[in-house]
């Protein structure tokens, strides 16, 4: 992809015995943007890692990317995660060059296969958790509650990036 995605809603999604439910992938070089993405209703069983968007996938099909094309990740939104047997439940790792602005969790509740320190880990991100969140988010999401009232405020170095709308 150096275009551009937007505006996708993908819904009632099973994932079984794999090695990630959703996952999300781009580098320097690519250009364009991924935003507007909306996954609802998503069960995992049996996974490596249940989400994970990643900004410095340095993978290109040949040398003659545009290292100065600079993709763009936003409003990314999670809600109705359910699953079981996960070893670790959210991966989002962005870049100091590409960040993630925007993304957001809403009623997940995985279980989680191995006992592990990181179950939800966070780089470069700006987004928020809403109500109950399992395994907990990480410190670079505000979270809220049910009712939407900012409960705690980012506290990590991610909180220096720009707000953004959700």
């Amino acid at each position: 992809m150096s275009g551009g995605i937007s505006n996708i809603t993908l819904e009632n999604i099973l994932v079984w015995d794999s090695k990630r439910g959703v996952r999300i992938k781009t580098a320097t070089g690519r250009g364009g943007y991924i935003r507007d993405i909306f996954y609802r209703n998503l069960t995992f069983t049996n996974l490596l890692v249940g989400i994970v968007v990643k900004t410095d996938y340095n993978e290109h099909a040949d040398d003659g990317f545009d290292p100065k094309a600079i993709p763009s990740v936003e409003n990314i939104s999670f809600h109705g995660i359910h699953g079981r047997d996960v070893r670790i439940a959210v991966r989002i790792q962005g870049s100091e060059e590409i960040p993630i602005r925007g993304i957001s969790f809403t009623d997940m509740n995985v279980g989680i296969a191995k006992k592990k320190k990181r179950l939800f880990q966070c780089a470069y991100v700006r987004g928020r958790a809403i109500g109950k969140i399992f395994p907990a988010p990480c410190e670079s999401l505000d979270q809220y509650d049910e009712q939407g009232r900012l409960v705690r405020r980012s506290t990590s170095q991610n909180a220096t990036l720009p707000d953004y709308d959700v």
